[in-house]
């Protein structure tokens, strides 16, 4: 099923038509995009779509630095063949937005006042805005999904907002598969997790079942001693383990998971299976090594 902003929303703040047409030829012609799948070598069934001759060089980049590989068109059609059979998966479309879309993706409401992000549900889908930015359109029923965006989308002046949006969608797109995500980033001993302006919109995803870590940096196992992180300027040369309850807090407060309303349960019961099985610790910020420094 393919939830749309074409039917959502009125005629005149339509995205585009999925037909373009063709003055010279005088034929609707079909959409020439481009497909990435995350986590290709993991057969993740998820996918954002896209023509990029509409946008600049650094959407693609950064959905490649996020592990998104590109797909050849050989591969994207057997993708698609086998994207009706997946219970699971998500195909995102981003479109330049139409003038009518932009200026809904620009006006205040009064959601603004608790942040950039807001979530106006309906009876059968969602309406994701993140002012300025982009506006997506999904539903956990719908198997295809679809967002419009700024022109300057993932340029320098909206990286950080372009990331978090595109970790939103993979933090919907990935629930359903057990998998779920936190703010922060990878070190040896597990994860930091962090503010997402702290992680730079970086968002580490973990696979609650079978074990997985996936990240910017990529894939790997998760060790037996895992720990969750949480960095603290006040303390020197010591960590010092999280309550249950402290942890469960830090945790469900840092998940990339953004619901309306209070958390799903699914989502609680990815976190409550964390807190049971790994260790939290409350770790010194000054012995905490940022990337940079780190051989992963």
């Amino acid at each position: 099923m393919t939830i749309s902003l074409v039917g959502i929303l009125s005629q005149k703040q339509v995205l585009t038509c999925e037909k373009v047409y063709s003055k010279s030829e005088g034929y609707m012609e079909t959409p020439n995009y481009t497909y990435f799948q995350y986590f290709k070598g993991m057969n993740l069934p998820v996918y954002i779509r896209l023509q990029t001759s509409h946008f600049n060089s650094e959407v693609v980049e950064l959905l490649k630095s996020l592990k998104f590989d590109e797909l050849s068109s050989t591969e994207s059609e057997t993708a698609m063949e086998n994207f009706s059979q997946e219970k699971f998966g998500k195909l995102l479309t981003i479109k330049e937005a139409s003038p009518g879309v932009m200026r809904q993706i620009g006006l205040y409401s009064e959601s603004d006042k608790f942040g950039s992000e807001s979530i106006h549900p309906k009876e059968t889908y969602n309406i994701y805005r993140y002012r300025g930015v982009g506006l997506m359109i999904y539903g956990h029923s719908f198997k295809e999904w679809e967002m419009g965006c700024t022109d300057d989308f993932a340029t320098s002046r909206f990286e950080l907002a372009s990331k978090i949006i595109l970790m939103r969608f993979l933090s919907w797109s990935l629930a359903p598969l057990g998998i779920i995500g936190f703010w922060g980033v990878p070190v040896e001993e597990g994860i930091v997790v962090q503010k997402p302006i702290e992680a730079s919109g970086e968002v580490v995803f973990i696979d609650v079942f079978k074990r997985w870590l996936y990240t910017q940096d990529g894939q790997k196992k998760m060790k037996s001693s895992f720990k969750v992180l949480k960095l603290d300027s006040s303390l020197k040369d010591r960590s010092i383990k999280m309550g249950p309850e402290q942890f469960l807090s830090f945790l469900s407060a840092h998940c990339s998971y953004f619901s309306y309303g209070s958390m799903t349960v699914p989502t609680r019961q990815m976190i409550q299976s964390l807190c049971r099985t790994y260790e939290g610790l409350i770790y010194p910020t000054e012995s905490f090594q940022p990337r940079t420094n780190l051989n992963l």
